[in-house]
């Protein structure tokens, strides 16, 4: 193997998905015919971003640039109450999710308290839980739709468990967990005093179903989200916790000692953006009506040839189909990317190996072709394994 495809296969000789994104992004720029299926968000925005900022500071500063120190940009605070239809004092801005999930488990959770953390799931989760000193379990989510049993959650409470932490739209696979199924998950979550942790920055990709954010369902469901995944909107680094208003007074308090790093100008322009959200709502409708009919089609073309399993999520922009054929999703994608210059996330890095989270929040062409050549590595690799298998002449 060359110098090249050996440092090429080194992105995928790491854990998790967090060193994987950095691994990558050191190996920038790819090679011009790479294909990323690794993308979780929708195309950033950039013109109308660049139309927000230039209308803000045409004429001297907007008066939405205010200090963020205390309780955080007031016009923020006002935008997401409104949004959220809660009272401001239930809102905590953030420098991002991630963010506002540490500071969650910073005032929720004492070393050696009970965590449990949804799998598959988005590994920074579990990361941060340890970090703030959890004693950490996993949480299955399990079937074709990654649904949570209840009954599951309650066999696995102990009387020290302080919080559970799920994804919804789920991350990786996309699926929804309806306002039932979160109520009775909360519900359950009660009964030892625990608080439930719903990262929702995927689900206002489900707005037209109009349930409502979780931390209007039970007064222990605590949403964090963020304008990252749905508005694109990733260097804002905007993001928030809302919640009852005694929950974020606890939050608050660790807010006020750890938030330094929220910006000025991008929580000002992150207000802009959320008192009038709809052209950036317009746009990832627009990009996922462009490019979801195309992955459901590359989707269907693999299932025929038995290459993966598993259906298009009814919303968002990522999908976690299984690899016939591939328990070891990390070395097939160290194949992919070396052999195929195909970036790929296999499933290892959300604790379900055999699986693969793609991400479609891209133009269609580049889905298309991106998703054309994987089926056709994928078929190749089978037909290169088993050449006596003859049904598989040529792909779909």
């Amino acid at each position: 193997m060359s110098r090249e495809r050996a440092a090429r296969a080194a992105i995928y000789d790491i854990q998790d998905f967090a060193a994987f994104g950095r691994s990558l992004y050191r190996h920038m720029p790819l090679p011009p015919g790479a294909s990323i299926l690794f993308e979780s968000t929708v195309a950033e925005p950039e013109a109308l971003l660049a139309r927000v900022v230039g209308d803000a500071f045409a004429n001297g500063v907007t008066d939405r640039f205010e200090s963020v120190f205390g309780r955080g940009n007031p016009h923020l605070l006002a935008a997401l109450a409104d949004r959220y239809g809660l009272d401001e004092q239930g809102v905590v801005p953030t420098t991002g999710a991630c963010n506002g999930v540490a500071q969650v488990l910073a005032a929720l959770v004492a070393p050696g308290d009970h965590v449990l953390v949804e799998t598959p799931g988005f590994d920074v989760l579990g990361e941060l839980a340890r970090l703030a000193g959890a004693d950490v379990e996993a949480l299955p989510r399990r079937g074709v739709h990654f649904d949570i049993d209840p009954e599951e959650l309650r066999d696995k409470l102990r009387p020290n468990t302080r919080l559970v932490m799920i994804t919804n739209l789920h991350n990786p696979s996309g699926r929804h967990l309806d306002a039932e199924a979160l109520k009775a998950l909360a519900a359950v979550a009660a009964t030892v005093g625990a608080h439930v942790l719903v990262d929702e920055v995927y689900a206002d990709f489900a707005a037209d179903r109009g349930d409502p954010p979780a931390t209007r369902l039970a007064p222990n469901l605590i949403s964090v989200n963020s304008l990252t995944k749905v508005f694109g909107l990733f260097s804002l680094r905007c993001g928030w916790i809302v919640t009852t208003r005694a929950t974020a007074r606890r939050i608050a308090g660790v807010n006020a000692a750890r938030e330094f790093g929220v910006s000025k100008l991008t929580h000002a322009i992150g207000a802009l953006v959320l008192e009038k959200p709809e052209p950036f709502e317009a746009h990832w409708r627009q990009v996922l009506q462009a490019s979801r009919p195309v992955v459901a089609r590359h989707m269907a073309a693999m299932q025929a040839d038995d290459l993966i399993e598993g259906d298009l999520p009814d919303y968002g922009c990522i999908a976690f189909p299984r690899i016939v054929g591939h328990a070891d999703t990390r070395r097939l994608a160290e194949t992919l990317w070396r052999d195929h210059e195909i970036v790929t996330a296999p499933g290892e890095f959300f604790g379900r190996p055999g699986h693969m989270r793609l991400g479609f929040g891209i133009p269609p062409a580049t889905i298309d072709s991106g998703l054309s050549r994987l089926h056709q590595a994928l078929f190749d690799l089978r037909r290169d394994a088993a050449p006596s298998i003859s049904r598989f002449a040529s792909p779909h």
